[in-house]
Protein backbone atom coordinates (compact mmCIF):
# COMPACT_ATOMS: atom_id res chain seq x y z
CA UNK A 1 0.00 0.00 0.00
CA UNK A 2 1.21 3.58 -0.83
CA UNK A 3 2.82 5.40 1.88
CA UNK A 4 0.27 7.63 3.54
CA UNK A 5 -2.72 6.52 1.83
CA UNK A 6 -5.58 5.16 3.53
CA UNK A 7 -7.98 2.68 2.58
CA UNK A 8 -11.46 3.15 4.09
CA UNK A 9 -14.36 0.94 4.18
CA UNK A 10 -16.59 0.59 0.57
CA UNK A 11 -13.72 1.95 -1.29
CA UNK A 12 -13.96 -0.04 -4.76
CA UNK A 13 -10.82 -1.08 -5.77
CA UNK A 14 -9.99 -1.31 -9.82
CA UNK A 15 -6.75 -3.00 -11.09
CA UNK A 16 -4.83 -1.87 -13.95
CA UNK A 17 -2.03 -3.80 -15.13
CA UNK A 18 0.30 -1.41 -17.59
CA UNK A 19 3.40 -3.61 -17.29
CA UNK A 20 5.34 -5.06 -19.98
CA UNK A 21 7.97 -7.46 -20.45
CA UNK A 22 10.18 -4.92 -23.25
CA UNK A 23 9.34 -1.36 -23.20
CA UNK A 24 11.73 0.92 -25.64
CA UNK A 25 14.11 3.11 -23.99
CA UNK A 26 12.46 6.77 -23.73
CA UNK A 27 16.28 8.04 -24.28
CA UNK A 28 17.52 5.97 -27.70
CA UNK A 29 14.81 3.70 -28.63
CA UNK A 30 16.49 0.36 -28.10
CA UNK A 31 13.97 -2.23 -26.74
CA UNK A 32 14.70 -2.74 -23.34
CA UNK A 33 14.00 -5.64 -20.86
CA UNK A 34 11.52 -5.86 -17.36
CA UNK A 35 13.51 -6.11 -14.60
CA UNK A 36 10.62 -5.61 -11.40
CA UNK A 37 7.41 -4.47 -11.08
CA UNK A 38 6.29 -1.78 -9.37
CA UNK A 39 2.46 0.08 -7.81
CA UNK A 40 0.83 3.16 -7.84
CA UNK A 41 -2.15 3.80 -5.74
CA UNK A 42 -4.01 6.60 -7.44
CA UNK A 43 -7.74 8.35 -6.61
CA UNK A 44 -10.39 8.24 -9.07
CA UNK A 45 -13.62 9.16 -9.71
CA UNK A 46 -16.42 7.37 -8.42
CA UNK A 47 -19.90 8.00 -9.30
CA UNK A 48 -21.67 5.26 -6.12
CA UNK A 49 -18.36 4.91 -3.61
CA UNK A 50 -14.77 6.02 -3.68
CA UNK A 51 -12.50 4.51 -5.87
CA UNK A 52 -8.75 3.93 -6.34
CA UNK A 53 -6.80 2.33 -8.74
CA UNK A 54 -4.26 0.06 -8.08
CA UNK A 55 -1.73 0.45 -11.24
CA UNK A 56 0.74 -2.31 -11.79
CA UNK A 57 4.15 -1.41 -14.16
CA UNK A 58 7.09 -2.26 -15.32
CA UNK A 59 10.41 -0.79 -14.44
CA UNK A 60 13.05 -1.38 -16.83
CA UNK A 61 16.99 -1.08 -18.07
CA UNK A 62 18.56 0.19 -20.95
CA UNK A 63 22.03 -1.66 -21.98
CA UNK A 64 22.60 1.25 -23.95
CA UNK A 65 21.99 3.93 -22.25
CA UNK A 66 22.77 2.58 -18.90
CA UNK A 67 19.54 3.72 -17.63
CA UNK A 68 16.85 2.92 -15.45
CA UNK A 69 12.88 3.71 -16.47
CA UNK A 70 9.56 2.95 -15.75
CA UNK A 71 6.59 2.28 -18.31
CA UNK A 72 5.19 5.51 -18.57
CA UNK A 73 1.77 6.43 -17.45
CA UNK A 74 0.99 10.05 -18.20
CA UNK A 75 -2.38 9.13 -19.73
CA UNK A 76 -3.06 8.17 -16.03
CA UNK A 77 -2.04 10.36 -14.17
CA UNK A 78 1.30 13.52 -13.63
CA UNK A 79 4.42 12.04 -12.21
CA UNK A 80 3.82 12.03 -8.40
CA UNK A 81 0.63 12.92 -7.93
CA UNK A 82 -1.88 10.66 -6.26
CA UNK A 83 -4.88 11.78 -8.54
CA UNK A 84 -5.84 10.50 -12.08
CA UNK A 85 -5.87 13.30 -14.49
CA UNK A 86 -9.63 13.21 -14.88
CA UNK A 87 -9.83 14.17 -11.09
CA UNK A 88 -7.52 16.85 -12.05
CA UNK A 89 -9.06 18.35 -14.55
CA UNK A 90 -13.06 17.89 -12.85
CA UNK A 91 -11.38 19.95 -10.05
CA UNK A 92 -9.73 22.56 -12.29
CA UNK A 93 -12.92 22.96 -14.67
CA UNK A 94 -14.93 23.51 -10.74
CA UNK A 95 -13.15 25.84 -10.15
CA UNK A 96 -12.38 28.08 -13.92
CA UNK A 97 -15.55 27.00 -15.72
CA UNK A 98 -18.02 27.02 -13.25
CA UNK A 99 -16.76 29.64 -10.49
CA UNK A 100 -16.44 27.79 -7.20
CA UNK A 101 -14.28 28.74 -4.25
CA UNK A 102 -11.92 25.87 -3.70
CA UNK A 103 -13.96 24.81 -0.43
CA UNK A 104 -16.91 24.54 -2.24
CA UNK A 105 -14.80 22.63 -5.11
CA UNK A 106 -13.82 20.05 -2.18
CA UNK A 107 -17.08 19.20 -1.22
CA UNK A 108 -18.14 19.30 -4.89
CA UNK A 109 -15.57 16.16 -5.66
CA UNK A 110 -16.18 14.44 -2.19
CA UNK A 111 -20.31 14.98 -2.69
CA UNK A 112 -20.29 13.82 -6.51
CA UNK A 113 -17.22 11.85 -7.32
CA UNK A 114 -16.47 10.72 -4.05
CA UNK A 115 -12.95 11.75 -3.96
CA UNK A 116 -11.29 14.28 -1.54
CA UNK A 117 -9.37 16.49 -2.78
CA UNK A 118 -7.65 19.25 -0.72
CA UNK A 119 -8.66 22.94 -1.47
CA UNK A 120 -4.35 23.78 -1.22
CA UNK A 121 -4.27 20.93 -3.77
CA UNK A 122 -6.78 22.11 -6.14
CA UNK A 123 -5.12 25.68 -5.39
CA UNK A 124 -1.80 24.36 -6.83
CA UNK A 125 -3.61 22.88 -10.01
CA UNK A 126 -5.48 26.15 -11.14
CA UNK A 127 -2.25 27.78 -10.24
CA UNK A 128 -0.30 26.11 -12.85
CA UNK A 129 -3.47 25.81 -15.75
CA UNK A 130 -5.06 29.32 -15.37
CA UNK A 131 -1.70 32.08 -15.76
Amino acid sequence: MARGMVIGEGVKIRQINLSRKICDCPVCSTPSKRHSLGHRWLREIGLSAPVVLEVTYSKHYCAKCQKHFNLPMDHLALPGSNFTNRVHRTAIDLVVKQCLTLERAKEAMLAKYHVLVPPTTIHDWVAVEVP
